[in-house]
């Protein structure tokens, strides 16, 4: 009996032995995984011990949709009218402020909007991985806010000539996902990340070409009820887009002193980062819908077409500046996007009647634009 329990014993030590070696050999992969130095050349690029940081962000953004649609209107059988119809939806200037905390090549990031909201409603999410030689961006927001039309028929002087603005009470909303990724062919000299977040140094000036890819998503839905009280020659509007391209970016040291102990005293970088990515939009499907109302003003149906749009080139611009002063790190970086979408054919008449309207030539040009400028002051422990 005694040989027994001596051998269950044994037997229970060597299995919590084992569970904790396991235990300590995940933590081990999870710390390599966090911690795991770059493979850089180190004349070029400096990278610090893996430690701690926090961070405080603020940020401005603003984002938008506008079309348009230029048409000709057949008047009477010896008069056509050309003619021009605006839409537009955007918010006013987005403040928000945020925290972030981060641990070796990982971080995390999040902020609430202050002072005067931007718009009557808008949600927005982002999630960016960016490494020395590759790095994703996640990007999704929506916007609700009242939707503007314009149209202008003739030209000034003619006495068919009209000019009509409609804002309605009723808003729309605007969405927008767009995910990209980015390669860098020069990795091991020109460290990307070094001019937006803490984890890599530039120490001399470099620069490398890269390619990039993005999808994007973007919808415009003006309900049956706002629409009603505008001007609706298209209500709703939906592009889905795949570009690839590629550019350069440059990272310009102004200033570089390699840590001396572990206090880090003083200056000891300054880097800019300039990056241009232009882009062609290779697929670009778009969807267009017209409401149909009763007498009374009811809704009752929905005309809808889907066409693809010819290939239309696109742009991905950022820009930053940082300095590193003991253990602060500051940033300040500016990213732009703007993607265009148009067509000859903004529906497909075998699907899309346009008789009742008498409109001919019409020609359907649109962009979804937004920009972010943030400044982030990091403190690394």
């Amino acid at each position: 009996m005694k040989r027994k329990n001596l051998v269950l014993f044994f037997i229970l030590l060597m299995t919590a032995g084992l569970s904790q070696a396991q235990e300590a050999s995940f933590w081990k992969r999870v710390d390599r995984f966090l911690t795991k130095p770059a493979v850089i050349d180190t004349l070029y690029v400096y990278q610090p011990k893996a430690s701690f940081s926090l961070g405080l962000f603020s940020t401005g953004q603003k984002a938008g949709f506008d079309v348009n649609v230029d048409f000709n209107l057949k008047y009477d059988e010896s008069t056509t009218l050309p003619c021009l119809s605006t839409y537009s939806l955007s918010e006013n200037l987005c403040k928000k402020i945020g925290l972030e905390v981060g641990y070796g090549n990982v971080g995390f990031g999040y902020g609430l909007e202050v002072g005067h909201r931007s718009a009557q409603k808008k949600r927005s999410f982002g999630l960016n991985i960016v490494g020395k030689s590759w790095g994703l961006h996640f990007n999704y927001f929506n916007i609700s806010n009242p939707f503007n039309s314009d149209i202008v028929i003739g030209e000034v002087g003619n006495p068919n000539y009209l000019e009509e603005h409609w804002t309605p009470e009723e808003t729309a909303l605007l969405s927008n996902l767009s995910v990209d990724g980015y390669y860098v062919f020069n990795n091991k000299r020109f460290a990307f990340p070094a001019a937006y977040k803490i984890g890599l140094t530039q120490r001399h000036t470099a620069g490398s070409w890269m390619i990039t890819t993005r999808f994007m998503q973007g919808n415009l839905y003006n309900s049956p009820e706002a629409a009603l009280n505008s001007f609706s020659l298209f209500n709703c509007f939906s592009t889905m887009q795949f570009s690839v391209g590629g550019g350069y970016s440059a990272n310009l040291v102004l200033w570089h002193k390699d840590p001396i102990g572990p206090s880090d005293q003083g200056l000891r970088n300054v880097t800019i980062n300039l990056t241009a990515l232009p882009v062609i939009t290779l697929a670009n499907h778009l969807k267009t819908s017209f409401y149909i109302y009763d007498e009374e003003n009811n809704y009752a149906d929905e005309m809808e077409s889907k066409v693809w749009c010819y290939p239309v080139p696109n742009y991905i611009g950022s820009a930053a500046a940082s300095l590193t002063w003991n253990r602060f790190f500051f940033t300040a970086q500016f990213t732009y996007n703007r993607f265009f979408f148009r067509s000859r054919d903004a529906f497909n008449t075998t699907t899309f009647d346009l008789s009742q309207f008498d409109l001919l030539d019409v020609n359907f040009r649109g962009v979804f634009h937004d920009w972010t400028l943030k400044g982030l002051l990091v403190y690394r422990f």
